[in-house]
């Protein structure tokens, strides 16, 4: 045994711990957000949805009770039938972004289900239990009923009985995915499933798009008439990010092209989307900007927490496809962010030449170290994870969870705040590494690790 595994171990411990009691919200859910320092919380917000962050890594620890009863307060939910989620607090907050008084109006939006639809189906694919692939059944034709029209997927519905709005996110290329996924686990008889047919018609017009059509990659978010009137929702409809807006299509486009769909545009596409990251978001250290060069404005440069989920995407293809130029890419992004990892902490600033050491950005390199050590041979890789690892564990640690953010020379904290999925998510890395974990095997799990 290492001298690190006690560490690990204790982690573990105390992060389901923290889950049982510290985080146990008044609803049943764990709550969102709490100071790391006094263990109250920071807002009304609870973790319902964001179910994949914890509920199968839970579960992959034996702790099937706790996910159950979690899965059973989500069930009667779903059962109900209505429009789930409006979550006031956040709406106040951010708003519709849409001019004048629309910014005001009451809205639930259909990015709202999708991280429980992955806790779902990665339930279903981790237990076999039937439950959790109905459950995600009923509320995808919940979505469907409710968000989608004329072959798209749109981000908001006005409630409690509004139209939905000619507005669609490029982040519904999660749902994309999910209606993929859905296809694959719900085949009848005859070996078709309604959930493609959605997908690739929902593909189709984000492929067809202007943007993708002229530049490989995909606009944040397309609008239709009437909303095309306005002179600044014309200028957002020309704007492009490289996370998660394009990483969630390209994993919609990815998840089309694999067995059984083979879907020869999803794959076509996905091609050119590569391509697309190298022409107009890469720097001559072929590392991404998080906006490409053909946005208004200056580009930023690059940034860890939105280079490591295109990091993954890469590694995915190349284990799926061996496109070479996914792995030269993964390789370049990857080494570029190592030169900044710290000598005293193990930590990498957030964006470099600053001293923001973010939480949830380490602790998700950390796993994509261990998919280029799978997909490069290079153990040294995985090395630096295990660095990164350490770190967090030694730096970011308070009284009642990890702090989002400190100092990457000193690992004090800059504030005290604590969200609580970052530190269930905490708990990829530390199975991955405590048990020495292959990602990319033979039980076709490595979905599980994906950064969302």
């Amino acid at each position: 045994m290492s001298r690190q595994e006690p560490s690990i171990d204790t982690a573990i411990d105390t992060i389901v711990r923290w889950f049982k009691t510290t985080y146990a919200g008044p609803d049943g859910f764990p709550v969102y957000d709490v100071d790391g320092t006094t263990g109250r919380p920071v807002t009304g917000r609870n973790l319902l949805c964001e179910f994949d962050d914890y509920v199968p890594f839970f579960w992959m620890l034996g702790e099937t009770d706790f996910v159950m009863k979690q899965f059973t307060l989500l069930e009667s939910r779903i059962t109900a039938g209505r429009i789930l989620f409006n979550r006031p607090q956040i709406r106040e907050r951010k708003g519709l972004g849409l001019p004048g008084i629309f910014r005001r109006l009451c809205y639930a939006d259909s990015q709202d289900y999708v991280e429980i639809m992955y806790g779902l189906l990665e339930l279903y694919d981790l237990s076999g239990n039937p439950r959790f692939l109905e459950s995600a059944q009923k509320l995808m034709d919940i979505i469907i009923r409710c968000f989608y029209r004329h072959g798209m997927l749109r981000s908001f519905r006005l409630i409690p009985a509004g139209p939905t709005l000619s507005v669609s996110d490029a982040m519904s290329g999660m749902l994309i995915e999910i209606m993929a996924d859905l296809s694959a686990r719900s085949r009848d008889s005859a070996g078709t499933s309604k959930w493609f047919d959605y997908a690739a018609e929902c593909l189709a017009n984000w492929i067809y798009s202007d943007m993708f059509v002229r530049y490989g990659v995909f606009p944040s978010v397309v609008f239709e008439w009437p909303w095309t009137w306005f002179p600044e929702i014309r200028r957002r409809m020309r704007s492009a990010e490289l996370a998660k807006a394009n990483t969630s299509m390209a994993y919609g486009l990815f998840s089309m092209a694999l067995p059984p769909h083979e879907h020869p545009p999803a794959r076509e596409a996905l091609d050119r989307w590569v391509d697309g990251l190298y022409q107009y978001f890469s720097t001559p250290k072929c590392v991404l900007m998080h906006h490409p060069r053909f946005n208004p404005g200056d580009p930023e440069g690059p940034i860890l927490s939105t280079n490591f989920a295109a990091l993954d995407l890469l590694c995915d293809i190349y284990h799926c496809f061996q496109w070479e130029k996914c792995r030269d890419l993964a390789v370049n992004i990857t080494d570029f962010f190592l030169e900044y990892q710290s000598p005293v902490t193990g930590l990498i600033p957030d964006e470099p030449g600053t001293s923001r050491s973010y939480l949830d950005a380490n602790s998700d390199f950390a796993v994509s170290l261990v998919k280029m050590t799978e997909i490069t041979g290079s153990d040294h890789y995985r090395r630096a994870g295990r660095k990164i690892l350490d770190g967090v564990l030694t730096h970011h640690r308070g009284p009642f969870g990890y702090f989002r953010d400190v100092d990457v020379n000193n690992g004090e904290p800059l504030n005290t705040l604590v969200e609580t999925r970052f530190c269930s998510l905490l708990l990829k890395p530390l199975l991955l590494y405590r048990d020495r974990m292959t990602i990319y095997g033979e039980d076709g799990r490595w979905s599980l690790f994906r950064d969302r």
